[in-house]
């Protein structure tokens, strides 16, 4: 079934790990990728050992550097990270095509072997996730072991959900993402195949939870209310769409698909500012807030509309003979696109303000927040605060702030051995520079690829062509990319908080300020 090279690959790298041997691990890594770029093997293999890639270099990292991020000057190892999260995205690449393309019967051993492979991969890359800060894109992964009852998946998503709680400001949600995490520390220690290692470090998760928590508490399964969905079929449809692709700017999303989690909750905790300041920060999450519901709500209502729609009557187009989609449907999930691609700007200019990194107003981007000087010639200037260095301080450590670094990383296009770290932004990124600068053309989904297939020069010399399914993945995969970051932006601003208090405790006399909920009857024009 599988090249016994694949498999002689694995025991080296096996082998190479109880020796300690990084040289020989660095090699096997750099043959991987090799050999996954051939066409030598086939999709399975490739993706075994694109696998056996990532985790040589998981390994690698392990043995020289304890297995974390290293950013000072004197070490730094965000290369071998990239490297990694490659490998393991190569891996899960593979997999998922061989998947699409074998007729795989469920229960076979041929299945059975495949499986195993992808859910290793998926929770490895889930672990090198989480190291890099990013929380939810980690525990998005690990969902898919737990529904398919993996158990280092379930005994992770568990240790990776009380991190979790502990970067919320809501101490309600702590509570309850700790139940959970105790339930499912209890369930994974049912199992019989748990290694011993893995065994001891969840016995271990469960002692904290019981430190921390009533033990009362903690082992009866929280008991959700069950709360309206909406007013009309309309709304519930557009909640429940939310909830099951965990797009509400809520925690409890990422844990749970239930109406408790269907609200846009998230805000910024309590933060201490000159008594002239006011809510200026709270002020600007608002906007960052509304613009992103705005934005998955219009992608929502573009993919729910049926038949054309009456601003569109009487508009004369001309039909160009390769199957275009036009319509107020079509434009909202541009405008949709249009919309979060422009937030991801507007947190990095609150990151700039909040953490008084120094950067000039017009110079403020997701990519120059991380650097500490911006360089234009004669014009370039230093910044007070290198947001890196400071992320990363023994005092100022601060996870949720590395994760978004990271998931600027993403968005920038960064590459190595040139692959793109995230494959799915080169098309993300395609797709907005048209949109803004160029000339973006959507097609019908179906009948345009099969004509594209059969008629040469079929592509329009001045567009870059895409399908419906196309633009809604990519907005679809652009909207969790940017609640993602809106929510470590939050999580990050805790930390930061309750570090202050901490340094000011004794220092300053603090009064609070009461704000109060602007009302949802509030939110129109007349």
């Amino acid at each position: 079934m599988v090249n016994e090279i694949v498999h002689t690959v694995g025991e080296y790298a096996d082998k190479a790990f109880d020796e300690k041997d990084t040289d020989t691990l660095q090699r096997i890594v750099e043959d991987c990728l090799k050999w996954v770029e051939s066409g030598e093997y086939n999709l399975l293999e490739k993706g075994i050992l694109a696998y056996h890639g990532a985790t040589s270099y998981s390994n690698y990292i392990h043995l020289k550097f304890k297995g974390a991020l290293r950013y000072s000057q004197d070490m730094n190892n965000e290369q071998d990270f990239e490297m990694c999260l490659l490998m393991f995205r190569l891996s899960i690449e593979k997999l998922t095509a061989y998947q699409e393309e074998a007729d795989l019967k469920n229960g076979s051993e041929e299945s059975q072997y495949f499986t195993t492979y992808l859910l290793m991969a998926y929770t490895n890359y889930a672990n090198l996730l989480q190291k890099c800060g990013r929380l939810m894109k980690a525990l998005s992964y690990l969902k898919i072991g737990v529904g398919m009852d993996f158990p280092i998946a379930i005994g992770n998503f568990a240790g990776f959900l009380m991190d979790y709680a502990t970067f919320d400001y809501d101490k309600g949600h702590q509570s309850v993402l700790a139940n959970e995490s105790y339930q499912l520390l209890k369930e994974v220690l049912k199992f019989e195949k748990v290694e011993e290692y893995a065994y001891k470090h969840y016995e271990g998760l469960i002692a904290k939870l019981e430190q921390l928590y009533p033990i009362v508490f903690l082992e009866e399964p929280y008991e959700f209310e069950d709360y309206s969905l909406g007013d009309s079929e309309e709304e519930v449809g557009y909640r429940k769409w939310c909830l099951e692709n965990t797009f509400f700017l809520n925690t409890l999303n990422d844990a749970f698909p239930y109406s408790v989690s269907a609200t846009d909750i998230l805000h910024l905790p309590n933060i201490v500012t000159k008594i002239d300041e006011g809510p200026r920060f709270h002020g600007l999450f608002n906007q960052i807030k509304q613009e992103f519901v705005s934005a998955r709500y219009m992608l929502y209502d573009s993919l729910s509309s049926k038949g054309a729609h009456f601003s569109d009557k009487d508009v004369h187009l001309v039909n160009t003979l390769d199957y275009p989609a036009y319509g107020i449907s079509i434009e909202k999930m541009k405008y949709s696109y249009r919309s979060l691609y422009s937030l991801i700007d507007r947190l990095a200019f609150f990151v700039n303000e909040y953490f008084e990194i120094g950067i000039k107003e017009r110079d403020v981007s997701y990519r120059s927040i991380w650097q500490d000087k911006i360089r234009k010639g004669k014009n370039s200037y230093n910044l007070k605060v290198n947001l890196k260095s400071r992320m990363t301080g023994e005092e100022t450590f601060n996870l949720p702030l590395i994760g978004l670094y990271w998931l600027c990383k993403d968005i920038g296009k960064q590459k190595i051995e040139h692959h793109y770290i995230e494959p799915a932004i080169e098309q993300i990124s395609k797709i907005r520079h048209h949109l803004e600068h160029r000339y973006l053309k959507i097609h019908d989904s179906v009948l345009y690829p099969i004509t594209k297939e059969s008629c040469e020069n079929r592509d329009d010399p001045l567009a870059y062509s895409i399908t419906v399914d196309e633009l809604k993945d990519a907005t679809m995969s652009l909207l969790a990319y940017v609640r993602e970051g809106i929510i470590l932006l939050s999580m990050a601003v805790h930390l930061e908080e309750r570090r202050k208090r901490k340094d000011n405790a004794s220092d300053e006399i603090l009064m609070s300020m009461f704000m109060d909920r602007y009302d949802d009857d509030w939110k129109r024009l007349f």
